[in-house]
């Protein structure tokens, strides 16, 4: 079996790939690292950060998922 081009799919098929396929490195590459939101925030690692900055990352997070 030839493995697909996977430039050439878009995110729904590529991810349904993956579920597939989920050793295949390069697809899981493609996906989180090469089609990324290059808006999307970043955050630092946890281990650079205090607790109580941690914690309130959680907190914020957990108050907007509330209806």
């Amino acid at each position: 079996m030839n493995k697909p081009d996977l430039k050439q799919m878009n995110r729904q098929e590529l991810k349904k790939y993956i579920l597939a396929h989920p050793t295949d490195d390069e697809a899981i590459r493609e996906l989180f690292i090469n089609r990324r939101n290059p808006n999307a925030k970043v955050y630092p690692s946890p281990y650079e950060m205090s607790y109580e900055e941690v914690e309130a990352i959680f907190k914020s997070k957990l108050d907007r998922s509330e209806p």
